[in-house]
């Protein structure tokens, strides 16, 4: 008899890399204004090798804005690989752009978050980004 609880196909994540990490500040970087502004890009790209390894390569870029000057800019890239076993029925690129950049989403917040405070900065907490709304 087969252990129900036990998964007999999907994904799984084999590593987690830190590619990219670019920070600058401005000494003196306005906080608590109605003025302030952050923009927030993630860009997902998914490279599929031997229909069963999944390499998703996502990008943030972050910057906070004051009166048009750039005053915290940040770029972070990591790569999360995934793998395929089983027989699962969803797309591999698909999984790519929502699931797999879903789950490296998170490391990357926390990222930018431990750099803020490293800068002095307070915390920088990222808003949740839909990336099922991405989806081509």
């Amino acid at each position: 008899m087969k252990n129900k609880s036990s998964i007999e196909s999907g994904f799984r994540i084999v590593n987690l890399i830190l590619l990219e990490n670019n920070f600058k500040r401005l000494p003196n970087v306005v906080f608590n204004n109605e003025e302030v502004q952050q923009e927030v890009n993630v860009d997902v790209d998914v490279q599929i090798k031997d229909n069963k390894t999944i390499f998703v390569n996502e990008k943030l870029i972050f910057k906070q804005i004051f009166k048009d000057k750039t005053q915290v800019e940040a770029t972070i890239i990591m790569v999360g690989v995934f793998e395929k076993f089983g027989e699962s029925d969803l797309d591999l690129e698909e999984f790519g752009q929502v699931n797999g950049a879903a789950i490296i989403f998170p490391y990357i917040r926390e990222h930018l978050t431990s750099l803020s405070a490293k800068a002095g900065l307070g915390l920088i907490l990222l808003p949740p980004v839909n990336l099922t709304a991405r989806k081509k």
